[in-house]
């Protein structure tokens, strides 16, 4: 892990932003799980929160993904029960975790782009 302070201000946002998209979900989507929801509220909700935390630290990439997925996870583990299906959704979140990566460098890449042209 990088010594940047940088890196740890984007990890803890990405953390942090992804463990949201969990906490809301049951008042935003009716379901514990965000993955559980109609519709594409678990793909959008990661996409938006990806998008702010590309906004607010731009970089690193990594630590966007290890954010998010450690976020999520950590929030599940804390305040959801544990079953069988315990690493099927780990791959779950390490696949839809890209989601949220994605839209962190597209929102991270405008910002800093902008910031050049200013």
């Amino acid at each position: 892990m990088s010594r940047d302070p940088r890196s740890w201000l984007t990890l803890a946002v990405s953390a942090a932003l992804g463990a949201l998209v969990w906490a809301l979900s049951p008042w935003l989507a009716g379901h514990q799980e965000p993955w559980d929801a109609e519709g594409f509220f678990y793909v959008v909700s990661l996409a938006i929160a990806g998008a702010l935390a590309g906004a607010l630290a731009p970089r690193p990439l990594w630590a966007h993904y290890l954010g998010a997925f450690v976020g999520q996870l950590a929030y599940a583990a804390i305040f959801l029960p544990v079953g069988p299906l315990l690493l099927l959704g780990v791959a779950y979140l390490l696949a839809f975790s890209l989601v949220f990566l994605l839209a962190a460098a597209v929102t991270g890449f405008l910002r800093i782009r902008v910031r050049a042209r200013a």
